[in-house]
């Protein structure tokens, strides 16, 4: 009689044990909480975002005149996104205004597909401005796109939208201060 007794104990004590390692709902919240190991989790970083704007650069109209194709000259400074441009920085030196051109820089690690920038102008003398958007083709690389001939002081909001494939786009945007003490070229 001992020997069955022992014999269903072990038998019910290894059938609870395997049905306990097969069930497949999770624990609660709470189950865990007074456990000496706490659960793990597996956290991800959010993965990388494949463009961003890099930064602002002030060029001529010799490097612009390719569009969004146009690629950054070597020695270019690009002024980091919220940088402030104070003193003659960017000015232009010549009497058409040809230099000193405004442009975003932007770093772009995907296949290729539509991208656009939205630029809202925030003059000093007061206001807010959107302009029209400029669509781009992208392709991976660094590209630079043209905000226009910009040479009022004031913040100016750049949104960057691509890979619509999925819906509305992926975003990202940045701004720059223009603080400067230009003189009219003649």
């Amino acid at each position: 009689m001992r020997h069955a007794a022992a014999t269903s104990a072990i038998f019910a004590a290894v059938t609870l044990s395997s049905w306990a390692c097969t069930t497949s709902s999770a624990p609660s919240a709470n189950e865990n909480a007074g456990s000496a190991i706490p659960a793990k989790r597996a956290a991800s970083p959010p993965p990388a975002k494949a463009g961003v704007i890099a930064g602002f650069a002030f060029v001529d109209s010799a490097v612009t005149t390719h569009g969004s194709r146009s690629k950054v000259p070597q020695g270019t400074r690009i002024y980091p996104p919220g940088s402030k441009i104070t003193g003659t920085t960017g000015c232009p030196t010549t009497r058409y205004q040809t230099d000193g051109l405004l442009v975003v820089v932007i770093d772009y690690n995907g296949r290729p597909t539509a991208g656009s920038i939205q630029l809202t102008r925030h003059p000093a003398s007061g206001g807010q401005f959107e302009n029209a958007a400029y669509y781009l083709d992208l392709d991976s690389g660094r590209i630079m796109q043209m905000l226009g001939p910009i040479f009022e002081n004031g913040r100016y909001d750049v949104k960057f939208t691509y890979d619509f494939s999925l819906g509305s786009g992926e975003t990202t945007s940045a701004s720059i201060v223009l603080e400067r003490n230009c003189v009219a070229p003649h």
